[in-house]
């Protein structure tokens, strides 16, 4: 979408989104939105995303989830880390 919509805060508290605009946008009741206090004031709203699934790995509990570029380079390091004290100890 991009461009800026205005929308309202009612006398009950509640952020008014237009009805064209929650569907061009795929938010559909019961979702949990987000609101993040931004630099320079902004404000922004995001869909909360559904919580992680739980998988049982043979009595390990394993969070399946989508990695995002932090995950990824603190993964990334602590593999590093780990092969580093690994060489050490034999002697590598």
């Amino acid at each position: 979408m991009g461009e800026g919509l205005e929308v309202s805060v009612d006398s009950q508290d509640c952020i008014m989104i237009p009805t064209e605009i929650q569907r061009r946008l795929g938010l559909t009741p019961g979702m949990t939105l987000v609101v993040e206090k931004r630099e320079k004031g902004e404000i922004c709203l995001r869909v909360q995303k559904e919580f992680p699934e739980l998988v049982d790995k043979g009595g390990i509990l394993v969070v399946r989830a989508e990695a995002t570029g932090d995950l990824i380079e603190s993964v990334d390091r602590e593999h590093g880390r780990r092969l580093s004290g690994l060489l050490e100890r034999v002697g590598l």
